[in-house]
């Protein structure tokens, strides 16, 4: 069953708090409008096209009105904007769904022009010891 679209995800505002933390002591932190649509632009190429993790972030934010995601250095806290209020959770994974279909139609495939940092690492080598004579 289909849930009706009541609003798309560049209708949504949210407030994003961005604060900055160097051994548990926080360094700066900064507040920016914007709409959820721009969010999951730059939230989708930093997590490297992962809708799982995104899609949990997403609802979220939409049933509760706001969430936290914690990163190595720093933590995101995402808000609804004003006059914004929680929704069921089919209508926030149907405005999850409809972003990520108009998103694919007006951008094609682009993932094979995306990189990711891969980072290989050569196995430590453990020498046996020398034995006592």
């Amino acid at each position: 069953m289909k849930v009706p679209l009541l609003k798309t995800a560049d209708q949504i505002a949210i407030v994003e708090t961005r604060n900055v933390v160097e051994e548990g002591i926080l360094q700066s932190s900064e507040t920016r409008n914007l709409s959820l649509e721009i969010f999951l632009n730059d939230f989708l190429l930093k997590l490297g096209q992962s809708n799982f993790h995104v899609l949990g972030v997403v609802i979220q934010l939409l049933t509760r009105s706001k969430v936290r995601v914690d990163f190595r250095d720093y933590n995101i806290r995402l808000e609804l904007g004003a006059g914004e209020k929680p929704m069921e959770r089919p209508q926030a994974v149907a405005i999850f769904d409809d972003y990520i279909v108009r998103s694919q139609k007006s951008d094609g495939d682009k993932s094979a022009e995306l990189t990711q940092k891969i980072m290989v690492q050569a196995p430590r080598i453990s020498l046996p010891k020398a034995r006592p004579s």
